[in-house]
């Protein structure tokens, strides 16, 4: 028995639909469903010492509440909301917060409270397995010596900031907690450009196809860039605007010598955007190009196919004339008729072609 067609595509993840009807402060996960379990990892430094394990239970992180050194508990997983839930009570999250977290749908964001600050934004990056650009949800909360970081999978976006903290690379060990949010915000804009940089390539391939070689696929070459662009977009402006409400130096977990480098980041979120904008309107102007040329061409091929229609159109009246079913029609029976009759033929074609000729017309 054949299926009836669905009219919407069935996705195996839970939507904002999830938490209809359920009161405030519901601690339920939105998000593609994940295999096994979330996995918790302890980096605590300072410019002497580093100490780096895996931990098993979250009341581990208790020791590290009051240390002086910088403590990053990096969360990879958020689909057990009972877990998070529990990380961050030890940490004296508000329930809200809670619940953004575990949104993965949540727009990027920064919100300020009087013992830590609240990050949300998404990690962007292009995925060699899928060919296919993919999006995750960071969430980080800044606090006095620590930080906590929730990200939905394993990522390559930490690991050049774990080499760092480990070779003692920069500055990064001499700085305070602030610090190490300002390098996983300057990580993921970096990951912006890394896909501006390779869409900015495909856009001058697709240009030059357009302009000399346009075929009935570029189009949705075209349609298929500027929908990653818009993903881009989406995701880059309201960073930009986190980022300048952060850069108001209004918070007291920011250090104001570090400051200039929050300006800096701002500056590349701002600098993105402009690329994203510059190479849409690049493929908008490119789709008009596209569209003009197919027209021209299609009027290249009627105006061919209306000089033909033309030219057969007297040649189709002498036929006519000439096969008519008279008994008696001049000329009929002379033995050279049939030449007489394409000489005829030649003449008025050559004569219409020159004609058209000195009109231009092709």
């Amino acid at each position: 028995m054949k299926k009836p067609k669905l009219p919407f595509r069935i996705r195996k993840k839970n939507t904002l639909s999830a938490k209809s009807g359920l009161p405030p402060e519901s601690m339920v996960y939105v998000g593609k469903e994940r295999p096994g379990t979330i996995s918790i990892k302890l980096l605590d430094y300072d410019g002497e010492s580093i100490e780096e394990r895996p931990l098993k239970e979250i009341t581990e992180c208790e020791a590290y509440k009051t240390k002086d050194s910088v403590t990053w508990i990096a969360v990879t997983g958020i689909h057990e909301a009972a877990k998070i839930e529990e990380i961050c009570n030890l940490f004296h999250i508000h329930p809200l917060i809670q619940e953004d977290i575990l949104n993965t749908q949540q727009r990027t964001k920064i919100e300020e409270f009087d013992d830590y600050l609240f990050v949300t934004f998404k990690n962007i990056y292009f995925s060699e397995s899928s060919q296919s650009i993919e999006t995750e949800q960071i969430s980080v909360i800044l606090g006095k010596n620590f930080v906590l970081s929730f990200q939905e999978t394993e990522s390559a976006l930490f690991n050049e900031i774990y080499q760092r903290i480990h070779t003692a690379k920069g500055t990064i060990r001499q700085k305070k907690a602030d610090y190490l949010l300002y390098k996983i915000l300057d990580t993921a804009v970096d990951q912006y450009f890394i896909l501006i940089d390779k869409i900015g390539d495909s856009v001058e391939d697709i240009e030059e196809e357009t302009m000399h070689y346009p075929n009935n696929s570029t189009s949705f070459k075209i349609q298929t860039i500027k929908k990653e662009l818009l993903l881009l977009s989406k995701h880059i402006l309201p960073m930009r605007e986190a980022l300048n409400k952060l850069e108001a130096g209004t918070s007291d977990l920011i250090e104001a010598r570090n400051m200039n480098y929050y300006r800096d980041v701002y500056d590349h979120t701002y600098q993105a955007y402009d690329t994203i904008e510059n190479y849409r309107s690049l493929l908008s102007d490119l789709m008009n190009i596209y569209y003009t040329t197919m027209s021209n061409r299609l009027n290249q091929v009627m105006k061919v196919l209306t000089i033909i229609s033309t030219i057969f159109m007297p040649l189709s009246f002498i036929t006519g004339v000439f096969g008519m079913n008279f008994k008696y029609f001049p000329g009929l029976n002379h033995p050279d008729a049939y030449y007489v009759f394409w000489m005829i033929v030649g003449i008025v074609s050559i004569s219409m072609l020159i004609y058209f000729r000195r009109k231009k017309w092709f």
